[in-house]
């Protein structure tokens, strides 16, 4: 996959730059990967076929019905403040924010009532009413995770960073890069709404990967 990514290495570094260009989709002919702007995966990061490597971060949201409309205000001129430090007139630094409908992610639960099902067989095996009170539960939330019956909102952050060449050590170097910009962009956030509790975290490899199949919509289509 890394030769694939960063090329063979038989010609001098500053050759590899990343020149990849937009292509026209061939309706009904192309691939997901053809079709994705998506090269592959690195750690947690995502690398794009454009050269640049990007992150995911998952914000707490704000329930703005519990305040009054001076606490909403509030809410939206510290948030405006905080965009201003960190994208004034000044800053190239790009950010997307995202507002997705998730299904709630019951895999846990339904471990959690598997694994107690397994311990209840080997220490009461006489007992039938709990065994089938049990398989219930993860019955029927193994049917609510399926269905993806039960959804939730989830606020995603994209912030991105260039890889200025086409191999290995420049990648690595920008992930280090990224990874100081994740730090600080979460300090800010958070001081920023501090009175709110509001909390950031990078996504996992596994995370990420679930918002982009939700995204596309995998399990439906």
């Amino acid at each position: 996959m890394w030769e694939k990514l960063f090329g063979p290495k038989k010609k001098p570094i500053d050759d590899y730059v990343f020149d990849d260009e937009p292509k026209t989709l061939d309706k009904g002919k192309q691939s997901l990967q053809d079709m994705s702007l998506i090269e592959a995966q690195y750690n947690d990061f995502l690398v794009t076929k454009r050269g640049y490597l990007v992150v995911l971060l998952k914000v707490t949201g704000i329930n703005l019905d519990l305040l009054t409309t001076t606490e909403q205000e509030d809410v939206f001129d510290e948030f405006n403040a905080f965009l201003m430090s960190t994208l004034g007139e000044n800053s190239e630094e790009v950010q997307q924010y995202l507002d997705i409908t998730m299904p709630v992610d019951f895999s846990e639960y339904i471990l959690f009532w598997q694994h107690r099902y397994l311990t209840v067989l080997e220490e009461e095996p006489e007992n039938e009413a709990k065994l089938a009170l049990i398989a219930s539960y993860v019955d029927t939330f193994s049917g609510v995770a399926s269905s993806q019956e039960m959804t939730t909102k989830t606020h995603i952050v994209v912030l991105h960073e260039k890889i200025p060449k086409k191999h290995l050590a420049s990648l690595e170097q920008t992930a280090i890069h990224l990874e100081e910009k994740v730090l600080l962009f979460i300090r800010q956030l958070e001081n920023a709404l501090s009175t709110y509790d509001v909390e950031a975290r990078q996504l996992t490899a596994k995370e990420c990967r679930g918002v982009l199949q939700h995204l596309l919509n995998f399990s439906n289509h």
